[in-house]
């Protein structure tokens, strides 16, 4: 968090955006952070550069750090941003948590004069600048300067310890392990940047703050009892909260974040979000930055609730095409039409689960049709609507133009087209119509 910063000038100057890495790696003695020295402004810092045009803050940081240390790594957690003014001109820093994957031993000579791995409290000694020291204090916090962050806080912390990892391997996924493993990392973050907030701005009105700790407590709670979802939607709160804690530099500093991230989004939450940061930063307020962040969690939290209801139906489509083969496989071996109705119905139910897990996959289900009868009647009713391809090209030769004579492969893509058509028939009848939009 910044802690000196110069002024951003009222009238939307222009920033300069930048990012970097915290590259940490593990040794027996502790983990250890790569410091850099520039030879031109004669510091030591964390490795960081520009962002370049068409490139995204994560791009950077990545492609910085790999320049300035000459190490290869995977990028983690967004960690916080830094300011200052470069020559008059507001620069902003994005800094994420990085883990090294291979250490090449080649960086940027021209620039960079030295590259060294200390452990984080020599880290932080060395580094010049006052911003990155409390930056890096994030992944340096030791259990003991978590207790005495919790005393000295307004509201101690509840005693909410989380369930430990033998407990979870046995009712949890890997993925869900790692959903744990990330939530109580960055709670532990958070509560150093609150911490932080709460002694530069030591008043009496600090309601923000017993607010943050109250929803802190809420997540230690969901985190004992493994409700992983829960402890995001209370750590996102206490993150709105802490907002309030921020001095103007750190709000404008945050609203451009967040523009960034509305880039991302195709939802109308982008527009929202845009509208309440349209503001000059002299107009820019807690509220409007909070209403925003709140805009780009709920839209977070639907694509994860989207994407796993539209994970669980594609399943499911799959397990049905595998059911229906191995049930209609034995009608293969009967004489007469038999064999190919079953395989008419086959083709059919093909072609409506690949209608089906085309919308799927584009988005188009609505996320309140999440009943999974909803999905499968259409894919069930576009597997009959193919026997009714089959019934055309049979009794109804004049429409099909072919002479009597059967090809089994027009008919299984008839069977497969008209499968396509009864799911899309079907599937659009059961969406109803859509309410249309109106403007005040």
């Amino acid at each position: 968090m910044a802690t000196s910063i110069a002024p951003i000038a009222p009238v939307d100057p222009p920033v300069i955006k930048a990012a970097g890495g915290i590259l940490q790696r593990s040794t027996p003695r502790g983990d250890e952070v790569m410091v850099v020295y520039r030879k031109r402004h004669q510091d030591w810092t964390l490795p960081r550069g520009k962002v370049r045009d068409g490139e995204s803050f994560q791009e950077a940081a990545m492609r910085e750090v790999q320049e300035e240390t000459g190490c290869s790594c995977r990028i983690g957690n967004y960690l916080g941003t830094i300011s200052y003014a470069d020559d008059g001109v507001p620069k902003v820093v994005l800094f994420w948590k990085m883990s090294l994957i291979e250490e090449k031993g080649t960086k940027n000579n021209e620039e960079i004069g030295e590259a060294l791995w200390l452990q984080v409290p020599a880290a932080i000694e060395r580094l010049t600048h006052a911003q990155e020291k409390a930056l890096l204090s994030r992944i340096g916090s030791m259990p003991k300067q978590q207790q005495a962050q919790s005393e000295a806080s307004a509201i101690p912390v509840e005693a909410h310890p989380p369930m430990p990892a033998a407990q979870r391997s046995k009712t949890s996924s890997v993925e869900d392990n790692r959903a744990y493993a990330r939530l109580l990392r960055e709670c532990e973050a958070f509560r150093v940047e609150l911490g932080f907030l709460e002694r530069r701005n030591a008043r009496g009105d600090n309601f923000w703050a017993a607010a943050a700790h109250e929803q802190l407590n809420n997540v230690q709670r969901c985190l004992a009892s493994n409700d992983i979802e829960g402890g995001w939607f209370c750590l996102h709160a206490a993150q709105r909260y802490a907002v309030f804690g921020m001095n103007a530099t750190e709000l404008a500093n945050r609203a451009e974040v967040l523009r960034e991230e509305a880039l991302k989004i195709t939802s109308w939450r982008a527009e929202a979000i845009e509208s309440l940061l349209s503001v000059g930063n002299e107009s820019l307020t807690a509220e409007r930055v909070a209403d925003a962040m709140a805009l780009r969690n709920e839209d977070s939290t639907n694509q994860y609730y989207k994407t796993r209801l539209t994970g669980d139906q594609l399943r499911v489509l799959l397990i049905i095409c595998g059911l229906a083969a191995v049930a209609l496989a034995p009608f293969m071996f009967l004489s007469g039409r038999i064999p190919m109705v079953a395989a008419v119905l086959f083709f059919g139910l093909l072609g409506s689960t690949f209608c089906s897990a085309q919308s799927l996959i584009l988005g188009r289900v609505e996320s309140r049709i999440s009943n999974l009868f909803i999905t499968l009647t259409p894919v069930l009713f576009g597997a009959i609507a193919g026997l009714a391809g089959y019934a055309i090209y049979e009794y109804m030769a004049v429409l099909t133009f072919h002479t009597g004579e059967r090809h089994t492969s027009a008919v299984l893509g008839l069977a497969f087209l008209f499968g396509c058509l009864g799911q899309r028939l079907l599937a659009r009848i059961a969406s109803g119509r859509k309410r249309k939009k109106v403007r005040a």
